[in-house]
C-alpha cells in the first residue's frame, strides 16, 4: 500500500481505540522496550513526546530520567528538528499543534544513543510511514550512528508500504505483542 493508504488505515484504527486501551497497550510496549539490552546500554535516549493517540511516552521519559539517562526530546525549527535535553516533564510546554516540546535552549547534538521513533505505519520489513514532514529522515541522515527503535500498536504493522530511497528504517519495532 502507499504511505497515504497506510496513514488513512492506521488513523481509522486509532480512532477505534479507547483511552484505556491506548494506556494499557502503551504500558505493555514500554515494558517491552525497557527490557531490551539496547535500552540498558544506552546512556542517551532521544524520544518523541507522545501526543493524541500515539504510544504514550511520558512514563518512559520519567523512567529514563530516574535511571540517570540523558533524555533529549525534539523541537521543530522550520523544516529541521533539533533535540533538547530535559531533566523533567515539567520543562515541556505546548508548541505547534499543541504538541509538548522543550521550553529551554539546551540543544544537544549527540553522535550516538538510542532513538525512539514515532510513526503512523510500519511494515514487516521495517519500512515506515511517518506523519509526512520527513523530520526524522532528515535528522537521522545526518546522525546515522543511533540505534533506532520504533514503538507502535500492533495494528500499525501492515504487510507492505511503498517507500522512497531516502526513507530510513528503524532497527526494530516494538508492539504490545512482539519485538520485530
Amino acid at each position: 500500500m502507499t504511505k497515504e493508504q497506510a496513514r488513512v488505515f492506521v488513523k481509522a484504527e486509532k480512532n477505534k481505540m479507547t483511552p484505556a486501551q491506548i494506556h494499557e497497550n502503551s504500558r505493555q510496549i514500554i515494558d517491552r522496550l525497557i527490557s531490551q539490552d539496547f535500552f540498558y546500554s544506552a546512556d542517551t535516549v532521544l524520544t518523541y513526546v507522545s501526543y493524541n493517540q500515539e504510544v504514550e511516552t511520558h512514563s518512559f521519559i520519567d523512567n529514563c530520567l530516574f535511571l540517570g539517562k540523558t533524555v533529549l526530546v525534539p523541537k521543530v525549527y522550520g523544516r529541521d528538528m533539533k533535540f533538547h535535553r530535559i531533566t523533567a516533564l515539567s520543562e515541556l510546554k505546548p508548541g505547534k499543534y499543541g504538541i509538548l516540546e522543550p521550553d529551554n535552549t539546551d540543544i544537544c547534538e549527540p553522535e550516538q544513543g538510542l532513538m525512539i521513533m514515532p510513526g503512523l505505519a510500519f511494515d514487516k520489513e521495517h519500512h515506515r510511514a511517518g506523519y509526512g514532514g520527513g523530520f526524522y529522515d532528515r535528522y537521522l541522515e545526518q546522525h546515522p550512528a543511533f540505534y533506532k527503535a520504533a514503538v507502535a500498536f500492533s495494528f500499525q504493522i501492515v504487510d507492505h508500504i511503498e517507500t522512497e530511497s531516502y526513507d530510513l528504517k528503524p532497527d526494530c519495532i516494538i508492539t504490545e505483542q512482539a519485538v520485530l
